[in-house]
């Protein structure tokens, strides 16, 4: 009976916030099984790794290559694997819900999800539940959630409150039941979005330094956190195979990019009712930052009435008072920047430079923190271990993160060298993150903690603390009422052919508008893998694909016709002027399979197999246009050293190579290195006994070459020539056609024979 009180409660909050998620996609609940929310992008992609994480055992080869990019290897490693929001969406699956369907409802599910689980927190720390509410709907319903409803990984944040929550009542009761329980909610939240559990640990990491005080709690906190990594730690190394195979990795640049703006904090997404007018002030993409009015008011409520009650801790030091002049002395120093520019003084043997505004600016921040830090009041804090001070302290930390390596305001650096220019010095950040932006929902998570704390120290009467519960929840609500969340129909199946076996499926045109989303999407309905693909990170072969079809080449479909015949779907509403279908239709071997008016569908069977064994036979000197062609650089077994024209690709421009006896020859290896945007576009490889008479043995483009080049090693692509077994000592490699810019590059050169 007992139990049955304290559970009540929760699962009527729970009712409640499932109400409010039905209320806010509203009519979403309708068309569960017709709709795809929010657009045609992202969440086809969720939709089709759910989709292939219901079918294919996880962590198997065959799931990791995955159903997109075909035949690229590792295609769930591009992106968040989604295993955990999986946990839901598999069993659905597999009693008969379609993938739209479980997509759906796992997308309504992470409301009420991240609410109860913030409630949870809210509860464990006050046990008041009207203060619990506040932060349940503070973080299960806040305007940065509606700037990802695309992200349904995004939206999966709520096993970071259960893990808070477990840790509380771990200190409160040392019963290990709740290390347990940190510990699953922490492996859920890892599998659910890598970058909040990154971002999580941050957290953390000052829970532990603001809250443990001894070794034994210190302990079964990192054992929990060593279980969990060793759990996670297959993954891991999956993801670092596959992305140093593909020579992922973000740049500096790309962190910048989607790092926030201290504009960004007052930047909503235009489906806000309330708030999107702020939107115009967004400096592109992950710029929709506003964490909601009213948690922030109730958060610095809170603080102002707990200095307010600490009058022995009104007077600050005198050590306080310098530092904070210290602190207006930078501040106006960074102003002044703004003023004159660059400026400088001497005063005796000192001389004070102002050469940018972000460095004194950064001084002015410090000094001003250090100057609060040393007050009675702060020692005080720190010395009680205050749960308000350390949740309204942890999301400004966290903010702060957000705006990246280099936080601006309004595009302008603003500080030098801050917290997340620490953090990249651990190698995940500084090669696998690119989206700083990103924090913001822990820092919510700390800032709506906060604000039910700050709630909790209202000291009113009963009436009016109902009142402004009332006022508070609305307030929350009022901040992330969304306009009619925008429902739209799955794309449409195009018609399977009749009486033709096909392997891999390839959508045209590539890489316009959501045309790769829906391709992959529609792989949960054909099941077949599709070479399109959209995700966090691009394999190579794709772009040269691309590359070969910007020129007009279809030959890089050979690549994907391998090992089973390829499936060419043209979607004519997207062929403006028939553009891919005249390539496609120049494509050697292509038969037509019909279609209807949306769609001509092709097929196209595998290509002779370039089948060789042998050893490789050095070449003894070569020429280029009748000059003496140095092989240093090509047989040095480095991608990095090339040899290149210093002009344009010319037509007829030719390079013979002499093996300096008869062999038997079997193919003729190029690398491009990383530059196969320069392969050239039409190439006649012959062969000679004497030098005289010549032999044809590849004729035409090697775009088809490439892109399995590119495939088979996207670090250093090769081209792989069949020169079919010819009794020769020269091969003559002459190009057929010129480039405008394009010249002609060759970082190694082999000849594979007998």
């Amino acid at each position: 009976m007992e139990s049955s009180r304290r559970t009540q409660p929760f699962l009527i909050a729970g009712l409640l916030y499932s109400a409010l998620a039905i209320a806010l996609t509203f009519p979403l609940i309708l068309h569960l099984t017709s709709v795809i929310p929010s657009d045609l992008g992202d969440p086809l992609l969720s939709t089709s790794i759910l989709w292939w994480n219901a079918h294919v055992l996880p962590l198997t080869e065959r799931w990791w290559n995955g159903f997109a990019f075909a035949p690229a290897h590792g295609m769930l490693a591009f992106s968040d694997h989604r295993l955990g929001v999986s946990l839901f969406a598999t069993p659905l699956q597999w009693f008969g819900a379609s993938p739209v369907t479980a997509y759906n409802v796992v997308f309504l599910a992470t409301f009420p999800l991240s609410a109860l689980g913030a409630h949870a927190l809210g509860y464990t720390l006050t046990r008041r539940h009207d203060a619990a509410a506040i932060c349940g709907v503070a973080f299960g319903f806040n305007p940065f959630r509606v700037a990802h409803l695309s992200h349904l990984e995004l939206l999966a944040a709520f096993a970071m409150p259960i893990a808070l929550a477990a840790l509380h009542l771990f200190l409160r009761s040392r019963d290990r039941k709740w290390m347990i329980v940190f510990a699953v909610a922490l492996l859920i939240q890892g599998l659910s979005a890598t970058y909040y559990l990154l971002f999580f640990l941050v957290l953390l990491g000052l829970w532990v330094l603001w809250f443990v005080r001894d070794r034994q709690t210190m302990t079964y906190i990192a054992a929990a956190c060593a279980a969990v990594g060793a759990a996670l730690l297959p993954i891991a190394i999956a993801y670092q195979r596959i992305h140093a195979f593909h020579g992922f990795q973000r740049t500096f640049s790309e962190v910048l990019f989607y790092s926030g703006d201290v504009a960004s904090f007052i930047t909503a997404s235009p489906r806000l009712v309330l708030w999107g007018f702020t939107y115009p002030l967004s400096f592109g993409p992950e710029h929709e930052l506003f964490p909601g009015l009213t948690i922030v008011v109730l958060t610095a409520i809170g603080l102002v009435l707990a200095i307010r009650r600490r009058t022995s801790d009104a007077a600050a030091s005198r050590l306080s008072v310098a530092l904070l002049l210290g602190s207006v002395l930078a501040a106006a120093a960074s102003l002044s920047f703004d003023i004159w520019r660059q400026w400088s003084v001497r005063a005796g043997a000192l001389r004070f430079q102002v050469t940018d505004s972000y460095k004194p600016a950064s001084i002015a921040l410090l000094l001003f923190i250090i100057a609060v830090a040393v007050r009675p009041s702060a020692r005080s804090v720190w010395r009680r271990r205050s749960v308000l001070a350390f949740y309204s302290l942890a999301a400004a930390f966290l903010f702060l993160c957000s705006l990246g390596p280099a936080p601006t305001f309004f595009g302008e650096q603003i500080l030098y060298s801050p917290p997340y220019r620490w953090l990249m010095a651990l190698p995940v950040f500084a090669t696998g993150v690119r989206v700083p932006a990103r924090f913001v929902m822990v820092g919510i998570l700390a800032l709506a903690t906060a604000a039910a704390l700050a709630f909790d120290r209202l000291r009113v009467g009963a009436s009016t603390r109902r009142a402004i519960t009332v006022i508070a929840l609305a307030g929350i609500i009022a901040d992330t009422w969304t306009h009619q969340l925008e429902l739209l129909p799955p794309p449409a199946m195009w018609p399977m052919p009749a009486k033709y076996e096909f392997g891999t499926v390839i959508e045209l045109p590539l890489m316009v508008g959501a045309g790769d989303f829906a391709a992959m999407y529609r792989s949960t309905l054909h099941g077949h893998p599709v070479a399109n693909g959209q995700s966090g990170f691009f394999p190579v072969h794709y772009e040269a694909l691309q590359l070969a079809f910007n020129d007009g080449n279809p030959r890089g479909l050979d690549a994907l016709a391998q090992p089973r015949p390829l499936l060419v779907a043209i979607d004519r509403t997207a062929d403006v002027g028939g553009k891919w279908n005249h390539i496609v239709e120049q494509a050697e071997r292509i038969i037509p399979l019909g279609g209807d008016k949306r769609w001509a569908l092709y097929g196209l069977p595998p290509p002779t197999p370039v089948t060789c064994s042998g050893h490789e036979i050095p070449v003894v000197s070569a020429t280029h246009a009748t000059m003496p062609l140095d092989m240093t650089r090509l047989q040095d077994g480095d991608a990095t050293t090339v040899w290149s024209t210093s002009e344009p690709q010319q037509f007829d421009d030719t390079i013979q190579l002499d093996v300096g006896r008869m062999s038997q020859l079997c193919t003729l290896r190029v690398a491009l290195g990383s530059d196969w945007r320069f392969y050239p576009r039409d190439i006649d490889v012959t062969t000679s006994a004497d030098g005289t008479t010549w032999t044809r043995q590849f004729k035409g483009s090697p775009a088809g070459l490439m892109v399995r080049g590119a495939i088979e090693d996207p670090l250093n692509i090769w081209l792989t020539m069949p020169l079919h077994d010819a009794s020769a000592r020269f091969v003559r490699m002459r190009l057929d056609a010129p480039h405008l810019t394009a010249p002609w590059v060759m970082a190694e050169l082999r000849i594979i024979g007998h």
